[in-house]
């Protein structure tokens, strides 16, 4: 997944509203629409809470992350750092807001197969969030735990060994937290199955119906051999 579409896809987690108690101070007005610094503080705390959930790490590292120098981010996360600086995230949540203003007045949201696509992504993103969410609240890592992997990171990697004990930590809590939502994963969408009533159509033959689909192979056609032979 690029950094870029990280970007696009957390935003796509914000739903564009108008606030009626918002009192704070317009930034701008695009075709009547008012963008108010709450909107858009808002906007971005989603899409770095939407972000911290898709890379599996810890809001307060993403933040930590995203306030250093470009210079100081590994090449393959720069685009990210940049795509999150504050002036940037603006000018992406800006053009965004824009192209959505258009596409209400041409009504492009009533057409059938827009509806359609928004339907989808609106269940998929639901499903997304719940899920990491019931992961997230499966996950435990105590200070303890985290220091001994700490230890144990230390003694294999000579690089983790020179990080101070905070980054260290950070480190170890990142790690553990992966592996602990690799197990958790499964476990939970199994629970979500459990909650669930099915009820399946004894007369309709679903494996028949989901078979892929083969063409019967075409006989092979000789050419004519050219005339005079």
């Amino acid at each position: 997944m690029s950094q870029k579409f990280i970007i696009l896809a957390a935003l796509s987690l914000f739903t564009l509203f108008i606030n009626c108690g918002d009192t704070s101070p317009v930034i701008e007005t695009l075709d009547g629409y008012k963008i108010t610094v709450k909107e858009f503080e808002t906007a971005y705390d989603t899409a770095l809470d939407s972000i911290s959930r898709l890379q599996n790490i810890e809001k307060k590292t993403l933040l930590e992350f995203v306030e250093k120098d470009i210079q100081e981010v590994p090449q393959q996360f720069q685009e990210l750092n940049f795509q999150l600086q504050k002036k940037n995230f603006y000018q992406t949540y800006r053009q965004m807001l824009m192209t959505k203003l258009v596409a209400e007045k041409k009504g492009y949201f009533s057409r059938p197969d827009v509806q359609e696509v928004l339907k989808q992504v609106e269940m998929q993103t639901i499903a997304q969030m719940y899920v990491s969410e019931q992961v997230e609240k499966k996950i435990q890592i105590t200070d303890e735990v985290a220091k001994n992997e700490c230890e144990r990171l230390r003694g294999l990697d000579k690089n983790i060994a020179s990080l101070t004990i905070d980054k260290c930590l950070q480190f170890a809590k990142a790690q553990l937290k992966s592996t602990q939502t690799r197990e958790q994963l499964p476990l939970v969408v199994e629970r979500i199955k459990e909650e669930i009533t099915i009820k399946r159509n004894d007369k309709f033959d679903l494996d028949a119906y989901l078979a892929p689909k083969r063409r019967a192979l075409e006989p092979e056609v000789t050419p004519s051999e050219p005339a005079g032979k």
